[in-house]
């Protein structure tokens, strides 16, 4: 009980600590763009273009689940936002000019997105392997 105590009172402490705008930020979707490929577009202010992968993090302190929502053109210097990729006859058109690749790479997330995706489940397994293996420690004492 001792060691339960000594985890859940400084993590609220932590969490009681942090401000509105950080606390917001860690709970719900979070949405990001992973680079992909170059594209030769620019956006209306001047900035590069390129294909990326739009993957969502659900998260609820830390991040719960993961997926990619498929492709999309992102502006460089900001992974926060993207325009949605040109679909049908607008898309062909793109590639036929040279301003999107021929062939479009495939959206997929990487070992590192299922990691931090998933990390929530993992600190959970680690805390009850973690109580586990302490109650063990402390029969073979007693």
């Amino acid at each position: 009980m001792k060691g339960l105590v000594r985890w859940i009172l400084p993590a609220a402490l932590l969490l009681a600590s942090l401000n509105a705008h950080a606390a917001r930020v860690m709970f719900g979707d979070r949405e990001s763009i992973r680079y992909l490929a170059k594209t030769e577009m620019k956006a209306p202010g001047g900035q590069e273009i390129y294909l990326g992968n739009l993957v969502v993090m659900r998260t609820l302190v830390l991040p719960y689940f993961v997926e990619s929502k498929g492709l999309v053109l992102g502006i460089k210097g900001d992974s926060q936002k993207y325009i949605p990729l040109p679909q049908g006859q607008e898309r062909v058109v793109l590639q036929a000019a040279g301003l999107l690749p021929e062939v479009l790479p495939s959206p997929r997330l990487t070992a590192l997105d299922y990691l931090f995706g998933f990390s929530l489940e993992i600190a959970v397994l680690l805390l009850a392997l973690y109580t586990v293996l302490k109650r063990a420690s402390v029969r073979r004492r007693g």
